[in-house]
């Protein structure tokens, strides 16, 4: 008679050790679950960034090899306009939010080329198509332009684990 409890003891035991075993998995599941969706948010809005930035860098990309062309035809071809200052600037916050260190180095190089790009255009435009030390200094920026522009989207094509 002094043994009649130990199988209901040890069901009890096991029961209460399965409900808990039942919630730890489960709490670590979740737990897991969120750092997965947050992950995912993350790796999303990095995505959505460095597309901009690449759309960006293309459509300013074509305006850097279009505009001042040394021969030209007659008439002369439309040269593309820029990306609107507010669509840039939305784009560089996103990429200084959400992007990493080497690519921000990158876009700098890039974007420095093309400040130096937009203020001889500013100088050639200025000067109605004249300035041949500013239209030589713009030629000679073409092919740095196009360097830095490919050596950004490389580096994103890094961090997004294309490469």
């Amino acid at each position: 008679m002094a043994w009649e409890w130990v199988p209901h003891v040890a069901t009890a035991t096991v029961g209460v050790a399965g409900i808990v075993g039942t919630w730890l998995t489960a709490n670590r599941g979740l737990a897991h679950e969120r750092r997965l969706a947050t992950e995912a948010r993350q790796q999303q809005r990095l995505e959505n960034a460095y597309v901009g930035l690449l759309d960006v860098a293309e459509r300013v990309g074509h305006w850097a090899q279009l505009a001042w062309p040394v021969l030209d035809s007659d008439p002369p071809r439309p040269v593309p306009e820029l990306p609107p200052l507010a669509e840039q600037a939305h784009t560089e916050a996103l990429v200084r939010a959400f992007g990493s260190d080497k690519v921000l180095d990158r876009m700098k190089t890039w974007r420095d080329i093309v400040r130096t790009m937009r203020a001889l255009d500013i100088q050639i435009r200025a000067a109605d198509g004249g300035q041949p030390d500013a239209r030589r200094d713009f030629d000679g920026l073409r092919a740095q332009e196009v360097v830095a522009r490919e050596a950004l989207g490389d580096q994103v094509a890094v961090d997004l684990g294309h490469r």
